[in-house]
């Protein structure tokens, strides 16, 4: 069993998770906060000394636990294709499992919290010195199977798509089942892999 310190801060977190991700963080007060989690404003305090602090803990919880499912089970022996393929796959099950953390990381990339970090998964030309895998892929591409483009050039034309097709699944536009999910896949494949390189690299 964990630590009571420990389950109360969780709860703390996750009531956090669904505020912000459905109203925001400006409009997502701290007493709000305390009363969705069931707990006194100053338990919050305890464990948080303000809202950024907050908003930073939970950016890193959601990140950790996104990165370790975009990477599971991929194998790095296979083409770069197949690689992009299953992590591309592993990241749109995620985020349309965990709609929650799809509408918070959407926010804090778009907010001054989020710059820093946006930059240094994209902007950065040399993808072995990050943890992105995508990025890691990207730079590390023996076979010449992808576009020689700047990262967030490579990151528009390959996750753009998921992005709207995420947003319209969520609104009930769209069913994203897993026949769709492949087609979205091989589709944002499509726009990054150097033409001549072929479907099967």
């Amino acid at each position: 069993m964990l630590p009571v310190k420990k389950t109360k801060q969780k709860i703390i977190m996750q009531a956090a998770l669904e505020l912000f991700a459905e109203q925001g963080f400006h409009d997502a007060p701290m007493s709000q906060l305390a009363e969705q989690a069931q707990v006194g404003v100053g338990s919050v305090y305890r464990y948080f000394k303000d809202k950024n602090e907050l908003i930073e803990k939970l950016y890193f919880e959601v990140d950790e636990a996104l990165q370790m499912a975009i990477i599971k089970n991929v194998d790095q022996t296979l083409s770069t294709r197949q690689q992009f393929l299953q992590l591309i796959t592993n990241l749109i099950h995620f985020l349309r499992d965990h709609p929650h953390e799809f509408k918070f990381l959407e926010q804090y990339y778009h907010s001054p919290f989020g710059i820093d970090k946006k930059r240094e998964k994209l902007l950065l030309e040399n993808g072995a010195n990050q943890k992105n895998p995508f990025m890691q892929l990207f730079f590390s591409d023996k076979t010449k199977a992808v576009k020689t483009l700047p990262g967030p050039v490579l990151h528009a034309l390959a996750f753009g798509p998921v992005l709207f097709l995420l947003r319209d699944a969520m609104a009930g536009l769209v069913e994203l089942d897993d026949a769709l999910i492949e087609h979205m896949a091989k589709g944002c494949w499509d726009a990054i892999r150097i033409s001549t390189a072929g479907p099967a690299q």
